[in-house]
């Protein structure tokens, strides 16, 4: 059993995922060749030897040829097969629904055995019956919410259309087996109207039509995947088509570490002018401008002048006083 195979087919929880359940396991038993024991019954023995039984009746004795069961069937090992291969699809099956279906359909098979004497074993075509008979038919709520995910199916305009065309018509198809079908005229305008704006010249021909019963899905399938087939690689991919060009080598030198931010960007060129500036202080302080030229002399200058203020500051005041005898001297 392949795990791959198995993760593709979804679990039966309802009537709500019959119509996607059932192709899915289907395809799963027919891949694993056990399909066979749903559709088909087990083989018939065939037995080599026959003996002849003696019955009465209100008639009288009768003698009758009867195939002798006593030894084993001729085809014996193609009986042993079937039963094998039934053992395993019914295997499948019960593994792929929810634990409460399983349940159900459980309690069945065992009932049938013991209401059947020549039942002796639980076969994978009673389940699938009952499965069949029980959610095949589903309710108002299915039928919405198939019709709800078949028109919200949008066709590409620049890809291949067929398998949204194919998912539009297999809505339809379903919404038929749900007895809720949908005329062929309505389905072949709902799909026109589908059709993408590069195809308006399409959808204006096929406007055009006389008759709207002569509408036809698969018509309009044809033509609408012949429309995109004749479109170029231009107008497939709504771009112009160029041919590959090889890249330029701007320069050989990586820079390290993520690109710079915006806020970083800001900061360099102030960084370059103070490391400018650090590295040649006399060329910003004599030729700077109005407002740098002499910045750096009268900033020595100035701070000369202050270490001689705070000097006077600390002598004596009898020093920074001038004698009265020197000024009386001068005057006279």
């Amino acid at each position: 059993m392949s795990s791959t195979l198995m993760s593709l087919v979804p679990v039966l929880d309802g009537s709500m995922n019959w119509q996607a359940w059932r192709p899915s396991m289907m395809n799963y038993l027919l891949s694993q060749g056990q399909w066979k024991v749903i559709t088909n019954k087990f083989p018939a023995p065939e037995y080599k030897t026959t003996t002849t039984v003696t019955r009465k009746d209100s008639e009288g004795t009768h003698t009758e040829t009867v195939p002798d069961t006593s030894k084993p069937a001729r085809n014996q090992s193609d009986i042993n097969a079937w039963f094998d291969t039934n053992d395993r699809a019914l295997g499948n099956i019960m593994l792929h629904l929810h634990p409460t279906i399983a349940t159900t359909v459980l309690n069945l098979l065992q009932k049938t055995i013991e209401e059947n004497t020549d039942v002796n074993t639980m076969y994978a075509s009673i389940a699938w019956e009952y499965l069949d008979a029980t959610y095949g038919k589903p309710g108002i709520a299915a039928t919405y919410k198939e019709l709800k995910a078949t028109m919200g199916v949008i066709i590409p305009g620049n890809a291949d259309p067929t398998l949204a065309i194919d998912t539009i018509l297999i809505g339809f198809t379903r919404m038929a087996a749900s007895k809720c079908a949908v005329p062929p005229h309505l389905q072949a305008m709902i799909l026109v109207s589908k059709l993408p704006y590069q195809m308006s010249a399409l959808v204006q021909s096929i406007c055009q039509t006389g008759n709207i019963e002569d509408l036809k899905t698969n018509d309009i399938k044809r033509k609408a995947i012949l429309a995109w087939e004749q479109r170029g690689p231009t107008q497939q991919n709504n771009r112009p088509f160029q041919q590959p060009q090889a890249a330029k080598k701007i320069s050989a030198v990586q820079r390290s570490g993520p690109p710079p931010s915006f806020q970083q960007q800001q900061q360099q060129p102030q960084q370059e002018e103070q490391h400018q500036g650090n590295q040649n202080p006399q060329r910003g302080g004599w030729r700077g401008g109005r407002g740098g030229r002499g910045g750096t002399f009268r900033g020595m200058h100035a701070g000369k002048n202050k270490q001689n203020q705070q000097q006077q500051g600390a002598r004596p005041i009898e020093e920074r006083t001038p004698s009265l005898s020197g000024r009386t001297s001068a005057v006279t």
